[in-house]
């Protein structure tokens, strides 16, 4: 059996979602494999002809730095003799890069929050949750906003 993909995105519902993905992963004795999706470079940062921005590559990489520093201390926070955790960062469309490692890894399942927005929050951006239920070949486990056991 393969890991327990768990998508963090370090909002309000990351220490549920890592709770869930944690308590599986020990019950099927499988590693836990903790993936946070960064949203993709700009193409052109760092080079605005008008200084519009300040924002460079040195910027985005520093953030970078700190997503995977914070996405690593929540795998120390669970890992043990009795789980393995891996942290991996990606880049590019959420789903598409959640469902894309879930299938390299082959992934058991995978593990999400959903964070309750209203309607026309859905409606007009969609809802990630509900993409993977809707494409994954896999089963997803959804932690509701305020889902803690």
């Amino acid at each position: 059996m393969g890991p327990v993909l768990c998508a963090i995105d370090f909002s309000d519902v990351t220490d549920a979602v890592l709770e869930h993905g944690a308590t599986v992963a020990r019950a099927f004795g499988t590693p836990l494999l903790l993936v946070h999706v960064a949203a993709g470079e700009p193409a052109l940062a760092g080079y605005d002809k008008d200084h519009v921005s300040t924002f460079t590559r040195d910027d985005r990489a520093g953030e970078l730095r700190d997503e995977h520093t914070k996405l690593a201390d929540l795998a120390s926070s669970v890992a043990g003799d009795d789980l393995s955790v891996e942290p991996l960062l990606v880049m590019g469309d959420t789903v598409d890069r959640l469902l894309h490692t879930a299938g390299e890894k082959a992934a058991s399942m995978i593990v999400a929050g959903s964070h309750g927005h209203g309607g026309l929050h859905h409606l007009l951006l969609g809802s990630i949750s509900e993409a993977l239920v809707r494409h994954a070949e896999l089963p997803v486990l959804i932690v509701p906003a305020g889902g803690r056991s």
